[in-house]
């Protein structure tokens, strides 16, 4: 715990900076090098309490992801495999978020951390289905979260990495529903027609608008300005084949194809094309974009990994060992977790419709309830405004100011990095406040 709340505290700082008691230090290093501590245990408490938010839902996605963790700078690391393409050393982290079909982010579901190595000179495929592979990340995720035994049905939302028949396989063997974007324009059906032939003969069901975002330029991709693209909805049953000499599989999936692409692209604007695959019926139009706007929180789990590695400073560890990495990165993995809680909370509170005196927003006792009376009381003399009148909204929107959020109507919602900047200052005026109220007791005792 005492680990936990100083990274919480501080979570972009260095272990040294989290820790400034010496005992403390050596505590936290003697921890994290335990080998009798696994990440499991150490999220042990964050997935009972998140057992416990999913029994709540009906239905929870398990959004999947990996991300590389790149410690080639520093070389004495031991036990660490490779990655960016052979170039560097690190570790793959594969992990499963949970979240709300609305979007909501409640927890991690489960984590592996994965060791690259060289594939041997002259092995057959044979030898490679033997043993773990890179690809199985996919299915085991799938397997590890049903052994949860979770509540409500759980979705795995899965990028073009899971587009696997092994994955989808899992799936139907737990009882689970998935979605994964197709990498593979696969045979399907009777086997004479491939996937994107046979989805472009179906009829358009419905069109959708979506705003897309700035891109800025990177490399040699060109910059892109936001523009509102107009999709073309098409969706229909298919059947996948089973993989021919395999024999660990055996039965063709029943699935859902689910294809969007842009109608009218602007001009050297590659257009939004997505492929989706699910075992969840699409029976309409509604269903369809239903998996779309599944598919779409597929981006949170991305800003997880930039928190971790951005906010949180994962790859600039100076710990020596893979396991104690990993150690590490079970914290920051919840720790991450509860900054894109904030981010949305603040988010939501600051939405323009959130903005009704009938609104929870609007409702001083709505903040009180949740919030301690010296967080009120601080924020509200920030906002300059009586405790009892303060409202999540204003609390939210004097936050994001400290973190530097302008708040006007050209600068959209205020980001995870303004959020947490914010709430860390007005923390630590919070801490300043506490102290000097215990000196203030200390000396009315003497």
């Amino acid at each position: 715990m005492k680990v936990a709340s100083a990274m919480a505290a501080a979570p972009d700082h260095s272990l040294p900076d989290q820790h400034r008691n010496w005992a403390d230090l050596k505590a936290a290093y003697r921890f994290l090098n335990n080998p009798q501590v696994t990440p499991a245990e150490i999220q042990r408490s964050h997935r009972e309490q998140l057992r416990a938010d999913c029994a709540t839902q009906a239905r929870i996605l398990s959004i999947q992801d990996g991300s590389e963790l790149d410690f080639t700078r520093h070389p004495s690391v031991q036990d660490l495999g490779f990655v960016g393409g052979g170039t560097g050393q690190g570790l793959l982290q594969h992990s499963s978020l949970a979240v709300t079909t609305e979007g909501k982010v409640l927890g991690v579901l489960h984590q592996i951390w994965w060791k690259r190595v060289e594939t041997p000179p002259g092995e057959t495929r044979r030898q490679r289905r033997a043993r773990p592979t890179e690809s199985s990340l996919w299915a085991d995720s799938i397997r590890a979260v049903d052994a949860l035994d979770l509540v409500p049905r759980v979705i795995h939302v899965m990028d073009r990495g899971g587009d696997c028949f092994e994955s989808m396989q899992a799936a139907f063997q737990t009882g689970s529903g998935f979605l994964t974007r197709a990498r593979h324009d696969r045979y399907i059906n009777d086997g004479q027609e491939k996937l994107w032939p046979f989805m472009q003969r179906q009829s358009i069901a419905g069109t959708r608008d979506v705003c897309v975002p700035r891109r800025p330029a990177k490399g040699k991709r060109p910059a892109q300005p936001a523009r509102v693209a107009r999709l073309a909805v098409r969706f229909a049953p298919v059947v996948i084949p089973c993989p021919r000499d395999d024999p660990r599989f055996k039965e063709s999936l029943r699935v859902w194809a689910v294809y969007i692409k842009e109608t009218d692209p602007p001009a050297g604007i590659e257009p939004i094309e997505w492929m989706l695959l699910t075992n969840e019926a699409v029976d309409d139009l509604a269903a369809a974009n239903e998996r779309v706007d599944w598919y779409t929180y597929r981006w949170i789990i991305e800003e997880w990994h930039k928190i971790e590695k951005t906010g949180c400073r994962l790859e600039s560890s100076q710990l020596k060992t893979a396991a104690a990495l990993e150690r590490l990165a079970a914290f920051t993995a919840v720790v991450a977790v509860r900054i894109l809680q904030l981010r949305d909370l603040a988010q939501a509170a600051t939405e323009p419709e959130a903005i009704d005196s009938a609104s929870p927003s609007e409702q001083p006792a709505a903040l009180q309830a949740v919030v301690p009376p010296n967080w009120i009381d601080m924020v509200s003399y920030l906002a300059k405004r009586p405790p009892k009148t303060l409202t999540p909204r204003q609390f939210w929107w004097t936050i994001a100011k400290r973190g530097g959020f302008i708040g006007r109507k050209s600068d959209g919602r205020p980001g995870w990095q303004t959020i947490w900047k914010g709430w860390i200052e007005v923390m630590k005026l919070i801490q300043g406040l506490e102290i000097h109220q215990a000196m203030l007791r200390e000396q009315s005792c003497g």
